[in-house]
């Protein structure tokens, strides 16, 4: 015989499996197979890009001798300002670390504009902003792919960013060429 206490024990446990059903598949994203990489490993690399472009943008501004490059500059930093201000409010929300250093080349890179002057600078600043254009525009695309990242809203910034890190690779070669690349 069935009595209520049974009945009980039974809903309660049958409870408990579907609670614990449900914590599993609630688990974090970054855990989940077959992606081209992790949120936080995209949020890190993304974030370095977008502060070495901001920092670089900054010396072309105080450093470039020629218009075009400062001006270029004043464009990395608020275009990329406007990103990592976009990129830190959706990873406060989801629990990802913005890093507050740059990646070692971005550092290497950072380091050899910061000890040039004059027209040296302006073509390497073109140069290197070539080089990271180009990094930043695979990295989106990896991350921007039906498989590239497990975080949907994450996955749709990357898609978002795209055209506009395009539009800044482009601009980029035109400066190299315009600079004497």
């Amino acid at each position: 015989m069935i009595t209520m206490k049974k009945i009980i024990n039974n809903i309660c446990l049958a409870m408990l499996i579907v609670s614990a059903s449900a914590v599993t598949s609630c688990k974090d994203d970054d855990d989940d197979d077959g992606y081209a990489m992790s949120n936080q490993e995209f949020v890190t690399q993304a974030s370095s890009s977008n502060n070495f472009e901001i920092a670089a943008g900054g010396l072309a501004v105080s450093k470039g001798e020629n218009a075009d490059v400062k001006h270029y500059g004043e464009h990395m930093v608020a275009d990329h300002t406007a990103a990592g201000l976009e990129m830190k409010n959706l990873a406060s929300t989801k629990g990802w670390t913005i890093p507050e250093a740059l990646q070692p080349s971005e550092q290497q890179n950072l380091a050899k504009l910061a000890a040039l002057s004059g027209a040296a600078f302006d073509k390497e600043f073109a140069k290197i902003m070539v080089q990271s254009h180009q990094g930043a525009v695979a990295l989106f695309e990896t991350g921007s792919a039906p498989m590239g990242l497990p975080d949907m809203d994450l996955r749709a910034m990357a898609s978002a960013k795209l055209p506009t890190l395009k539009t800044h690779l482009q601009e980029a070669i035109e400066l190299s060429a315009a600079v004497g690349q």
